[in-house]
């Protein structure tokens, strides 16, 4: 009994001493309850219950850092709530928040990295490829078709024979149908296909029918009385091009033939004959002059001259040089119709002359 006694009395002075140290000490730390807190695109510091000074002094302070850059220092009571906007949202942001508080029990850090907002992202991103087949001459390929709000990657192979693959990868902000950033394109690719293979024989096409032109033409030369007719044939056949299994024009083959013939007579002009004009000669005119009359002078006696003393002088007589009318009349005539004739003559070669040109 004594023992219970002693216990209980223990445990009395137990909690009253407890009671005289928690009216002794400061408020609990579960009255402090400080956070800092960061979002997509800000960081929240929130403080509470600290302790203030005598009169209410600040004694408590906080730095705020942001990518390493100090963006607040301050003095605060017994709380603080603020916000700090974190600049590009779509990248990640280190904060680093320290808290003074009085004495050193209730000092904080808190630090951390943001998480990049969510992006609207459209699922529009789209691609496709293709394989071309083997043929006889060729192995199999693989085709990259286009692609939208996509980019292509390397293939492993683009010719067979082969398994390829190949990768799309969506642009940012893009998805594909499937909601899927990426899409995977796997196959094989061919080989050639053996040239004994039935499907590797060739059929040659029919060979397209040669093209002749023949072309005439007639040449008349009325100088030689001849024509001549030049016969012009052209001709183009077709040799088969065996790497491309058709057939190919050649070079046009050109003959020419000619023939000389004697003109018909209906085919050159006959030429005028010009015939000079008949000259019209005209009458000569005789012009008969008149027969001169001639008047026998009355014969007078000669007079007998005399000298100084009266006496006759003989006169001697002289011969006579006149001519005979009846003579001189025949030959005057014959020399108008001499000059007449010769009028006449000069008219006439005149006329032939002009005619000739």
């Amino acid at each position: 009994m004594r023992i219970t006694t002693l216990s209980a009395l223990a445990v009395a002075a137990g909690t009253l001493a407890f009671a005289t140290s928690a009216v002794a000490m400061p408020t609990p730390a579960s009255a402090h309850t400080p956070e800092a807190s960061a979002t997509c695109s800000t960081l929240t510091v929130a403080l509470q219950s600290y302790s203030v000074g005598n009169g209410g002094a600040f004694i408590n302070s906080i730095s705020v850092e942001i990518d390493s850059e100090v963006i607040e220092e301050t003095d605060f009571g017994s709380s603080l709530h603020e916000t700090y906007p974190l600049g590009d949202v779509t990248v990640a942001h280190e904060y680093v928040v320290e808290i003074d508080a009085s004495g050193t029990q209730y000092d904080r850090e808190f630090s951390g990295d943001s998480v990049p907002c969510k992006r609207a992202v459209a699922p529009d991103a789209s691609a496709v490829v293709s394989v071309a087949p083997a043929t006889c001459d060729a192995n199999g390929s693989l085709q990259l078709g286009a692609v939208r709000n996509a980019t292509w990657g390397t293939p492993s192979r683009v010719t067979g024979p082969g398994q390829y693959s190949v990768t799309a990868t969506a642009a940012p902000d893009h998805l594909f149908a499937d909601g899927t950033a990426t899409q995977d394109f796997v196959g094989a690719l061919d080989g050639a296909i053996d040239a004994d293979d039935p499907l590797c024989a060739v059929a040659i096409p029919v060979k397209p029918t040669p093209t002749r032109e023949v072309v005439d033409t007639t040449a008349v030369d009325c100088a030689a009385a001849t024509q001549t007719r030049t016969t012009t044939t052209t001709t183009v056949d077709w040799r088969l091009d065996t790497a491309q299994n058709t057939w190919v024009a050649t070079p046009a083959v050109v003959m020419t033939s000619s023939a000389t013939v004697a003109v018909a007579p209906t085919v050159c002009p006959t030429a005028p004959v010009v015939v000079p004009p008949t000259p019209v000669v005209p009458q000569a005119v005789v012009v008969v002059p008149p027969t001169p009359v001639f008047t026998q002078p009355a014969v007078q006696p000669p007079s007998t001259p005399s000298d100084v003393n009266g006496r006759a002088v003989p006169v001697e007589a002289l011969a006579s040089t006149g001519s005979d009318a009846e003579t001189v009349a025949p030959i005057g005539a014959a020399i108008l119709l001499a000059g007449a004739a010769l009028v006449v003559v000069q008219r006439i070669r005149s006329r032939r002359a002009a005619a000739r040109e």
